[in-house]
């Protein structure tokens, strides 16, 4: 491979992106590369900021692109992407590095742009596939203008950038993106605030510039503030400067840097949207989807414009909304707004004043598009007082990132770190382009590595812990908070090595096991190996870290199903978190390296549903009974199961599970799931005993599904789904209408934990009859309801299905029960179990309104259209799944004319959080207690 002769510097930005350089060897300053891009269809032109969007041109205008040499399934990245964001918002993705950092979703399915219908779904990118697009398309642009002079891409030195806010994972997924793009294994990554500070100390003189202005510090150490606020993140990092001996320079320690915090320049555009949206179109109005990125993308413009000058406060700016289709020019809509009302959403809403106690507000009612999940307070200001609580007096600060280009804000974080410390004002280091300083600094940093030459000195940003279970301790159910064992303490160095032998730790072997990971910027004083308790707080979860401890051949032959283990932890030259699993068994001399679940809500393919298996080593539910009661329970099931039938003697599940609620002591209301999860297997093993008569499947398949309700919240419920699953491979033994509605009944109490895999299959052989209306038993079309991963169009299909037939029978004052009761899960805009992705348009809540409008709710046959419209109407904080004002005004007010409480009719009139109570709640059934549902 070709020698260096570069080091290069990737800003891969939420809004924008920039590639610096500088050579290796001479004192050359750091150049930004010019990036060729797309102006139009037919204009190519050269800028220094990429910006990070990406346009899928339709065939019309894929066909003037190059002259119809850039296919249709081409992505367009840069500016030509920015401007079709404003016209055709459907073909473009943005903010894509945002979602790295969403732990809830998966980062490598195809989901972009978010909730888009103008592209096909095998057209789509994941947020990490469009990253890799922008940094190929930096590659390029590199090698267009270096690669024939013999300094090609990959073999330079590289550095590219992310927050330093972003965890293991996100670093990880990033490495990943640049991995698909052809980069270098030797890439490395820096934290953002940390390049600013090289590209400073490129162009200035620490000791002139800074040393020497600063007031007398305690033994001779400073603190410098990096406040980065970009498009998409508020970054904030703390550096200290400690003057060493005359005959050494400074040292410059990268001392704390802040959680990860979604609120940045998209939050500023969509702030002003929401101001401009009632101008537009009144205070009951609601744009669609459609139109709000539209709306957005052209505020995104507007803030750029107002805050690139000075102006006087009542300067009028004019936003224009256009129609759709043939109503383009008619439909045209315009409103005004002041510069002064800029600032004064910026200044009063982003960053107001507060003090040096402040707390961001930790509440959910925060602005949520795209399905981001952002920070609960846009208070910029609020968040930096928390990060700033208990750390040193901040002695300059240094600014960077597009969002803090006006100088009134800039003044406004100043004035009030003065505040909190006693009239002691920082003093403000120069960034002349805050655009392009962060790409610099990756560049210089890059130099400053293959010369070995002093540099920040910057370890772990945050500590990392896992959430074990020990032998000795109390049983879970009576501990307050999940206990940590700390793997890697804050701080550490590059390649320190850390061994946590002292917990008895167990994993099962030869299938998967996992560890439930956290990290904290707060936990100074932990160590490797202590143990904590989890807050709230202070802890903030990673993806699960999991492999498979596959054991080979031990000396004595023996395979066991657990095995001792300890743990290691280091952070390698790149700055990635590794930990390993070590075998504590000596006949066992083996180690396996736990890797991150980064694809936590794959559902698809063969065997995916084994990615969710837990270890020994996480937490479970105890039984809330003795084991001697457990052990007499699991033998009076065997029991009744292995008797001969007897026609005197029937067996059924009420008998069954009377027994049980006498032998156990307890009602099974109260059973817990740990309990309920300990009588499977017993029940399991009965599996073969269904043959003996309907009467013996019949109280089976009930018994299971009450055992196994709702499929999913309990420790290894996906090894529970995949043996329940063996049913449906070898088929009922008595499939006549009895048996066959208890297996209805059976899949719909477990739908949760069954992949969207089974569900269709579940779903597959039933549709013809669903679409004929041929002989619909109630429990097929509840079970379709509950069904929620199979595919949207599916969905669509069978929600239009049961709006027709439950509106006939409507009419006809017909039982239409069922079908309502499907409905209110199908139309649902909070989904129980499954992700955003599965919610439905409101168009078809709006039609099923229509179609029901008419009818009397308050009547015993319609008892169900109350809570179908509950669930159907509630806003969630999301412009694709809400409906429009007015239409849930008018649902509210039958709902209300049909007896329902005010208090349950305010969920449809503005955004509540979901409490997992009421997430309990929203199944038809009771659960067992115990059992942690979160939000999808």
């Amino acid at each position: 491979m070709t020698a260096a002769r570069f080091s290069i510097g990737i800003d891969l930005g939420t809004t924008n992106c920039a590639l610096a350089f500088v050579p290796l060897t001479g004192e050359a300053k750091s150049e930004i590369l010019e990036i060729p891009q797309w102006e139009g269809l037919s204009e190519v032109t050269e800028f220094p900021a990429l910006p990070s969007f990406l346009y899928l041109p339709d065939e019309t205008a894929a066909a003037q692109i190059q002259g119809g040499k850039a296919g249709n399934d081409e992505w367009i990245v840069g500016r030509l992407a920015r401007k079709k964001a404003g016209e055709t918002p459907g073909r473009v993705v943005h903010s894509a590095k945002s979602w790295l950092c969403h732990h809830t979703t998966d980062r490598l399915a195809r989901f972009l742009p978010w909730e888009s219908d103008e592209i096909a779904c095998d057209s789509k990118i994941s947020p990490v596939r469009a990253s890799t697009l922008i940094l190929n398309h930096l590659k390029g642009a590199w090698n267009s203008r270096f690669a024939e002079a013999g300094a090609e891409f990959g073999s330079q030195e590289i550095t590219i950038t992310v927050p330093a806010s972003f965890d293991a994972a996100a670093q990880r997924l990033t490495l990943i993106a640049a991995q698909e793009a052809g980069f270098p294994e030797t890439t490395r990554l820096l934290e953002e605030p940390q390049a600013t500070f090289y590209c400073w100390l490129e162009q200035h003189d620490l000791a002139t510039d800074l040393g020497s202005k600063l007031l007398d510090g305690k033994d001779g150490t400073h603190y410098i503030l990096v406040v980065d606020v970009g498009g998409g993140t508020s970054d904030f990092s703390l550096f200290e400067l400690r003057s060493h001996s005359r005959s050494s320079g400074p040292g410059i320690k990268r001392e704390a840097v802040s959680d990860h915090i979604l609120l940045g320049g998209d939050n500023v555009d969509l702030g002003i949207a929401h101001l401009l949206e009632p101008r537009l179109i009144g205070e009951r109005g609601n744009l669609s989807g459609t139109q709000w990125d539209d709306l957005v993308a052209r505020c995104r413009d507007l803030k750029e414009k107002v805050l690139s000058r000075e102006g006087l406060p009542d300067e009028v700016f004019a936003t224009s909304l256009p129609g759709r289709g043939s109503d383009l020019i008619a439909g045209l809509r315009t409103a005004q707004l002041t510069r002064g009302e800029i600032q004064a959403i910026l200044l009063d809403g982003f960053f107001p004043e507060c003090g040096s106690q402040a707390y961001p507000y930790r509440t959910q009612a925060a602005l949520k598009e795209w399905g981001l999940p952002y920070a609960s307070d846009c208070a910029v200001t609020r968040h930096l007082a928390d990060f700033l609580r208990g750390r040193p007096r901040v002695d300059a600060i240094l600014f960077n990132g597009g969002s803090l280009r006006p100088e009134f804000l800039r003044q406004r974080i100043c004035q009030l770190i003065g505040k909190w410390q006693a009239g002691l004002t920082p003093l403000t280091l120069e960034n002349a382009d805050p655009d392009l300083a962060v790409a610099r600094g990756a560049a210089l940093f890059g130099k400053f590595v293959h010369r070995q030459t002093q540099r920040i000195e910057a370890g772990a940003a945050r500590a990392v812990f896992l959430e074990v279970v020990r032998a000795q301790w109390p049983k879970i159910a009576e501990r307050a908070r999940p206990s940590l064992v700390c793997v890697l303490p804050r701080g550490a160095s590059s390649e320190q090595r850390f061994d946590i032998t002292g917990l008895p730790l167990e994993v099962p072997t030869n299938r998967l096991a996992r560890f439930q990971a956290y990290y904290s910027t707060r936990q100074d004083r932990s160590k490797a190996g202590d143990i904590v308790d989890w807050s709230e707080e202070d802890f903030h979860a990673l993806p699960p870290l999991e492999t498979i401890i596959t054991v080979a051949d031990s000396d004595t032959g023996t395979i066991t199903n657990s095995l001792p283990v300890t743990l290691t932890a280091s952070a390698n030259e790149l700055g990635l978190l590794e930990v390993s699993c070590v075998s504590a068994d000596a006949r066992v001399r083996q180690s396996w390296r736990l890797e991150f679940n980064l694809r936590p809500h794959e559902q698809d393919g063969p065997g995916a549903h084994r990615s969710a298996a837990v270890s020994k080593a996480s937490v479970h539910i105890e039984p809330n009974v003795t084991s001697e009661a457990l052990e007499a329970a699991r033998i009076c099931i065997q029991r009744l199961f292995t008797r001969t039938p007897n026609k005197r003697d029937v067996l059924t599940a009420t008998r069954v599970l009377r027994n049980l609620e006498q032998i156990l002591g307890k009602p099974k209301s109260e059973w817990n799931a740990g309990l309920v999860r300990s009588l499977w297997p017993t029940l399991e093993g009965c599996m073969a005993r269904c043959k003996e008569s309907v009467d013996h499947e019949e109280a089976w398949l009930i018994l299971a599904g009450f055992l196994l309700r709702p499929g999913f919240g309990a420790t290894a419920d996906n090894f529970r789904i995949d043996s329940l699953w063996r049913l449906r491979d070898h088929g009922l033994y008595f499939p006549g209408k009895r048996i066959k509605c208890q297996e209805y009944i059976l899949w719909r109490r477990v739908a949760g934990g069954l992949t969207r895999e089974r569900q269709e299959q579940i779903l597959a052989p039933e549709l013809d009859a669903i679409r004929t209306r041929k002989k619909l038993v109630p429990e097929l079309i509840r079970l379709a309801g509950s069904l929620e991963r199979i595919p949207k169009e599916t969905k669509t299909e069978l929600a239009n299905l049961f709006i027709d037939i439950a509106s006939d029978l409507a009419r006809e004052k017909k039982h239409c029960a069922p079908y309502l009761g499907a409905l209110g899960h199908v139309l649902s805009r909070a989904p129980l179990y499954a992700g955003p992705e599965t919610v439905l348009s409101p168009d078809v809540v709006e039609r099923a309104y229509e179609s029901f409008r008419t009818c009397d709710w308050t009547t015993p046959e319609l008892a169900e259209m109350q809570t179908l419209f509950l669930r159907a109407a509630r806003v969630v904080g999301m412009r694709s799944f809400d409906l429009p004002k007015a239409l849930r005004h008018r649902i509210a007010i039958k709902l209300e004319n049909s007896g329902v409480a005010p208090q349950k009719t305010g969920k449809v009139k503005e955004f509540v959080p979901l409490g997992s109570s009421e997430r309990i709640s929203l199944h038809d059934e009771s659960l067992p207690p115990g059992l942690i549902l979160t939000e999808s």
